[in-house]
């Protein structure tokens, strides 16, 4: 009897989310695979030969006609979780 009896008082302490939400769905990308995406500019550290670092920028529509380019995105990839 005293088995059940830890038993239940360790099932009360297990959290229930009757009637929870669950997360909405994330919203669809506005870009699908094989469209052309829009132009957009990032910045970005580059090291200089002094082993400094300088900000520069790069534009996809610098590529354009030149190079392929594939983008690729990890949301949580530098998350701390």
């Amino acid at each position: 009897m005293r088995s059940l009896t830890v038993a239940l008082a360790l099932l009360a302490l297990v959290p229930v989310s009757i009637g929870a939400q669950q997360p909405a769905p994330p919203p669809a990308p506005a870009v699908k695979a094989g469209e052309q995406a829009p132009d957009f500019t990032l910045r970005y550290l580059a090291k200089t030969p002094d082993d400094k670092y300088q900000q520069k920028t790069v534009s996809l529509g610098e590529f354009k006609g030149k190079k392929t380019v594939i983008l690729a995105f990890f949301p949580a990839a530098f998350s701390p979780g």
